[in-house]
């Protein structure tokens, strides 16, 4: 590729709006491995929705649940919360039917008696909405003001006058309250409370939208996309080899470069080499790392364990944590002692100076103990010298 002629690519790269990732940190419901069940987020809303219950957040939940209902049906008619809010769970409703949870402000968390309104919740994680609505409406006889919420993760579309909120919405209203009761909170409840908002803003079924999203980019950028592409895949064969052996200085210099590695050795020697495996760098499904281990070439597989025997005795590999490399194949019998690195940095800049940094650090103290030695299949009596620390070496 000629790389002069990329200056829309330049462009693009510099100029595109690329979604900024954070790690998704797992909630108690993920640990507990009840985060894909409806059983266990339904026995948590109940105390939640509950006013009187020991969380102390008083009617939080059942506000934050009718201000998305305002928003998203400004005609539905809305209660006004005067007492005490109950919760029933697995209500009966006729036909021998349950409803998932019951908000209202009867007499009792099962009685209706005397409640002048019911918010009836049907509670859905993984699965799609079969249950009969007309029922559980009718079901619900005596508090004159009656609001139905199908609470889900898949969109649905329920008919009048039951409404769909998902998941993320209500767990978003209820934050947008929490600062003004959160001095009245029991602080026992908090973390749960806390786990339950980012579980429940986890919770999003955006498939649609984001293949949608998708699409459109890729076919708005297709040449430059694949432009992009074919300078990584060249990028992957000379330009990581390039900085690795810059980055080390004058004493260094590469002796060769192949797809995924390069092997780069010492001015003063050339049988014992370093081989810096960056395959992973640039395949981007992967996680960003790279090896860099001693090569003793052309040395017979004795000759190989007596320097692994000779160099990981050393105080300054047993400081730096060197170890044998399952890198590549077994076939590989000439990779003497290294070590995996995890790139942590975004640029070339970074990750020169990591490789850098890694060669002063780990690698430089043991070199006085090759550098002049020579170990053969059968001894290691030749140009002995005593072992090192990395103190001794960077002194």
């Amino acid at each position: 590729m000629n790389y002069s002629e990329t200056t829309s690519l330049t462009t693009f790269l510099r100029t595109a709006r690329w979604p900024v990732f954070t790690k998704q940190q797992p909630t108690f419901f993920s640990i507990a491995g009840i985060s894909g069940k409806e059983l266990p987020l339904s026995n948590t809303y109940s105390f939640f929705f509950q006013s009187e219950a020991d969380h102390g957040l008083g009617v939080l939940f059942t506000l934050a649940l009718l201000d998305v209902v305002r928003r998203k049906s400004s005609g539905t008619k809305l209660p006004v919360l005067d007492g005490p809010v109950r919760v029933s769970r697995e209500h009966s409703m006729d036909e021998g039917q349950w409803l998932d949870l019951l908000v209202h402000n009867g007499t009792s968390d099962s009685s209706l008696q005397g409640a002048t309104f019911a918010i009836l919740i049907e509670n859905k994680v993984n699965h799609w909405l079969h249950n009969d609505l007309d029922n559980y409406w009718n079901s619900v006889r005596g508090p004159a003001c009656k609001v139905g919420i199908v609470l889900g993760k898949n969109p649905e579309h329920p008919d009048a006058p039951w409404l769909f909120v998902s998941h993320p919405e209500l767990a978003q209203a209820v934050e947008a309250r929490l600062g003004a009761v959160l001095s009245q909170a029991n602080t026992r409840y908090l973390p749960l409370l806390l786990h339950l908002l980012e579980y429940l803003k986890q919770m999003t079924d955006s498939n649609h939208d984001n293949f949608a999203l998708a699409f459109n980019f890729a076919h708005r950028h297709r040449a430059a996309l694949a432009q992009a592409q074919k300078v990584i895949n060249q990028f992957n064969d000379r330009g990581l080899a390039d900085v690795i052996v810059e980055a080390w200085g004058p004493d260094y210099k590469q002796q060769g470069v192949f797809e995924d590695r390069v092997d780069v050795m010492h001015v003063q020697r050339n049988d014992m080499r370093y081989i810096v495996f960056y395959g992973h760098m640039l395949e981007l499904d992967k996680e960003p790392t790279y090896a860099i281990t001693l090569y003793a070439g052309r040395a017979e597989r004795k000759a190989v364990a007596n320097w692994f025997t000779y160099l990981s005795g050393q105080q300054a590999a047993i400081d730096a944590g060197l170890s044998r490399l399952d890198w590549f194949d077994q076939s590989y019998k000439e990779l003497v002692i290294g070590k995996k690195y995890t790139f942590i940095g975004s640029s070339v800049e970074e990750f020169r100076q990591e490789v850098r940094e890694a060669l002063e650090r780990d690698w430089k103290p043991l070199e006085s103990a090759w550098l002049t030695k020579s170990i053969s299949a059968n001894s290691l009596e030749a140009t002995e010298l005593p072992a090192i620390s990395s103190s001794d070496a960077l002194s």
